[in-house]
């Protein structure tokens, strides 16, 4: 044992001497982690509004009710709709206060009910390019429903308004009973135009393609920080496996196998000191993202080891790959062929949610897919304790297979070369 700490010290003490290249393992993965949250998080945003002022200086009924079309049900998700004056519109416009400015002038309700010549008058934003052509194609929609209008019921419509202003008394129930039976008559001719549809419109949503727990809406961060975690970690642990090269060429291998001590105490030494170093990178990943997203800083202490766990087993692998390469150089081409793309099939450059089914499941099913999908459950949700009795046997019995593996290659093959 004493042995085994030694040799972990000695570790840690030459990994120390470089603080920057620990530094730039755990800052890329935040750096990148970063962007594509400060890229993604305007998804989850709602989209901007154009901001409307309407002065009606008709009051008429059909201004009247083109006003609420625009300021009620699902429109004013799309639209936000403000009365004004007219002279006070212009003034807020010329002041950049608004989109657009809609001006229904007085006799717009008479002429647009009997067909007349008539005009909306839109007042733009000349700073704003798009919201104020959302406001430009909602009243074109506007007027043509109002050609329709006319087109299907127009002599009905124009019987029942003629001279309306200059009657006394309301249309008498014969006139009314005409009138319903000619719109009748157009609509059962319009019928096999309308219903049913000629044209139907069929919407469907995806699904998340996730194969494993529910996809989480609580924002774009949310789902990246596992992600950047194990992007860190594989960074870690790919890089400290190639500290046997370093160790081989200055001779330290071989006089530490002239010594009583085995081979296998100076690989779990050098296991101590890497897990160390990747526990101390997990915390520092897991305190930024967890005091950005707000979560419980009480699930910190266990996800950190479980990170830490886990970069054990990836370094254990990676350490695997190292050893049966010929050289330092093609040890590290190697790792990185293993390490980038367990980066992008495992959740460290996508979330598995974002990834088509096929994907997200093979993702899933990789060692650092597998484990940031347990990392997740410790973040977001409540484990028992048995399952997270059952997770950690998994892996330590991993880390022990590899042990072993890697032990009887570096005591047989790597120190003689």
């Amino acid at each position: 044992m004493g042995f085994v700490l030694n040799a972990a010290l000695k570790d840690l003490q030459r990994h120390l001497r470089d603080p920057l290249a620990l530094a730039l393992w755990v800052a890329l993965p935040l750096l990148i982690g970063g962007l594509l949250t400060l890229l993604l998080s305007g998804i989850e945003e709602r989209p901007p509004r154009p901001h409307l002022l309407v002065a009606d200086e008709d009051g008429g009924v059909v201004g009247d009710l083109l006003v609420r079309a625009f300021a009620a049900g699902r429109a004013r998700a799309f639209l936000e709709v403000e009365p004004a004056e007219t002279a006070q519109g212009r003034e807020r416009m010329a002041q950049g206060e608004a989109s657009a400015l809609l001006i229904i002038p007085a006799g717009f309700s008479r002429a647009a009910l009997r067909d007349q010549p008539t005009k909306l008058v839109l007042v733009t934003n000349p700073a704003q390019r798009i919201l104020p052509e959302i406001v430009k194609e909602g009243l074109d929609l506007v007027v043509e429903m109002i050609f329709y209008l006319h087109h299907l019921a127009g002599p009905e419509l124009h019987q029942l308004l003629a001279d309306l202003p200059d009657r006394r008394e309301p249309p008498s129930d014969d006139e009314i009973s005409l009138i319903s039976r000619s719109f009748s008559d157009r609509a059962q001719r319009a019928a096999k135009y309308l219903s049913p549809p000629v044209i139907e419109l069929a919407s469907t949503a995806d699904q998340p393609s996730s194969g494993g727990p529910a996809a989480r809406t609580d924002g774009v961060a949310k789902h990246f920080l596992p992600g950047i975690l194990f992007m860190s970690l594989l960074f870690m642990a790919g890089n400290l496996s190639g500290d046997l090269w370093r160790e081989r060429d200055q001779g330290t291998l071989r006089r530490a196998a002239c010594t009583p001590a085995s081979t296998a105490a100076l690989l779990a030494g050098k296991l101590v000191a890497s897990v160390a170093l990747i526990f101390a990178g997990a915390l520092v990943v897991l305190t930024a993202g967890m005091l950005y997203l707000k979560l419980p800083l009480v699930r910190l202490p266990l996800a950190a080891l479980w990170s830490a766990l886990a970069g054990a087993a990836l370094f254990l692998l990676f350490l695997a790959v190292q050893l049966y390469a010929s050289n330092q150089r093609a040890g590290m081409v190697l790792t990185n062929c293993v390490a980038f793309p367990l980066m992008f099939l495992g959740g460290s450059f996508f979330p598995f949610e974002s990834m088509p089914a096929w994907m997200a499941a093979v993702g899933r099913n990789t060692p650092n897919g597998w484990a940031l999908g347990r990392l997740e459950e410790i973040l977001f949700e409540s484990p028992t304790a048995g399952h997270l009795a059952g997770m950690t046997a998994i892996v330590l019995a991993v880390c022990g297979a590899l042990f072993l593996f890697s032990e009887r290659r570096l005591r047989r093959a790597f120190v003689r070369r």
